[in-house]
């Protein structure tokens, strides 16, 4: 089963999700499939299809438009391994394998994977506000951080190391 690797631009870690599913679309709603919680994501802004053993990425009408390297998507593109997917400041990495083989591919760094400049820092996250919540969190299974940043308080994710459950937590 495929999966994508998810980072925000400027935002240091990233996350890893299967492609569990022939179409799953990825937006700022919180009942896509893939939710990204970042403004300069439409609420339904590309889906990721499956035909075959083909994959293919397609834009939703987004207002910032949906890359595949430094092309835009117009309708739909196949996609191959490693490809990356702009949508917005969000940087998916397209990977045929299965996720459990995660730990077997290319680390997803501090590299944004060539990207063109789009007006946008580059540079360290903004400082937080006292009542924002974190952008990672440990996971209690194994110790392991992962981003959340892009993830919406009280949703609930897999750690992309061991698989344990965690909840994204909700401030006072």
């Amino acid at each position: 089963m495929a999966y994508v690797t998810i980072r925000i631009k400027g935002v240091e870690g990233y996350t890893r999700t299967a492609l569990s599913k022939d179409r799953m679309v990825l937006g700022r709603a919180s009942t896509n499939d893939l939710p990204v919680k970042h403004t300069s994501i439409s609420r339904e802004h590309c889906a990721f299809q499956r035909e075959g053993e083909t994959w293919y990425i397609e834009d939703l009408g987004s207002a910032n438009g949906t890359w595949v390297g430094k092309v835009k998507v117009n309708g739909r593109s196949a996609l191959a391994e490693k490809n990356v997917v702009k949508a917005g400041r969000a940087r998916l990495t397209f990977h045929a394998g299965a996720l459990n083989d995660a730990e077997a591919a290319v680390e997803v760094g501090g590299g944004d994977g060539g990207d063109d400049d789009d007006g946008m820092p580059a540079g360290p996250a903004r400082s937080r506000a006292a009542n924002e919540p974190p952008e990672a969190i440990a996971c209690e299974a194994c110790a392991a951080w992962f981003s959340i940043a892009h993830r919406l308080a009280g949703d609930s994710m897999p750690c992309p190391r061991c698989g344990a459950m965690a909840k994204i937590p909700v401030l006072a």
